[in-house]
């Protein structure tokens, strides 16, 4: 497989790099190979971490991976609020996601505390998080009903945890669209802002960078819609079957079983 011809190579993290805190088969030594030949390559995920502790997370499973290097949900969602609402002398925004979220913006945004203080926008994350008890989960309610743009780090319905599955980021969204009469803004995989920024960054166009990927809707659609190429791996929660399944403008560039199918790879 020849990606020589690529400005940018780009790889989800959950389900085709690690699993838990487990690197797949071949993920550290395409991590290294690109590296070691220069290539302008990034990570992408839909964590409500920041790239900074999911670079700390990688080197803790044997690669280092500069956080310059990593394209979170969450960053994507504080580049998304700083931009949104840059015309503001401090935009006033209530944390309702995670600590990754806070550290991204203390210090740039105003901390939102109570339902009677004005709010800009209030970030979604999922329902387990220092952030969302059931008091700030009324409070981010009431809010979003005086006006505050609802804004969720993905649109995720559910996320794998080592007890099994967890109710995501979009089913917290979509309780508090509901309650409030809101619709939110996503800021994560596939919404394409993500991808455009990412690509922004890294200072490449969409239709020059492939994607290697393991899930079918966030990776794989969601990167076809901005135009790039696409392999997806069997190694997350993708099956062949479901692959065979979809029309063929919809499958992926090229199927692989994990990353060790690209070790022969020309980068």
């Amino acid at each position: 497989m020849d990606l020589s011809g690529f400005a940018a190579i780009l790889l989800d993290l959950d389900g085709t790099v690690y699993h838990e805190e487990h690197a797949l088969p071949g993920a550290v030594e395409l991590i290294r190979r690109l590296q070691q030949r220069g290539r302008t390559y990034a990570c992408l995920t839909n964590s409500t971490s920041s790239p900074q502790r999911i670079s700390a997370r990688l080197k803790r499973m044997g690669v280092g991976v500069d956080p310059a290097h990593i394209y979170t949900a969450a960053a994507a969602t504080a580049d998304y609020v700083l931009d949104r609402f840059a015309g503001r002398p401090i935009p006033r925004v209530f944390n309702l996601s995670t600590e990754g979220i806070h550290e991204m913006l203390d210090g740039r945004v105003e901390w939102v505390q109570s339902e009677s203080e004005e709010c800009e926008a209030v970030i979604c994350g999922v329902p387990l998080n220092v952030f969302a008890t059931p008091e700030r989960q009324r409070t981010a309610m009431l809010l979003l009903r005086k006006g505050a743009e609802l804004v969720a780090i993905c649109a995720d319905r559910i996320y794998p945890s080592p007890r099994g599955l967890e109710f995501g980021v979009g089913a917290m969204a979509a309780m508090l669209t509901y309650a409030a009469d809101v619709r939110p803004v996503y800021c994560g995989k596939p919404e394409k802002l993500f991808f455009h920024e990412l690509c922004r960054r890294l200072g490449v166009e969409p239709a020059h960078c492939v994607l290697v990927g393991d899930n079918l809707e966030s990776d794989i659609a969601g990167a076809r819609s901005v135009g790039m190429r696409t392999i997806l791996t069997l190694t997350g929660i993708t099956t062949q079957a479901d692959v065979a399944e979809l029309p063929p403008d919809r499958r992926p560039d090229r199927v692989i079983s994990d990353l060790r199918d690209l070790a022969d790879a020309t980068l």
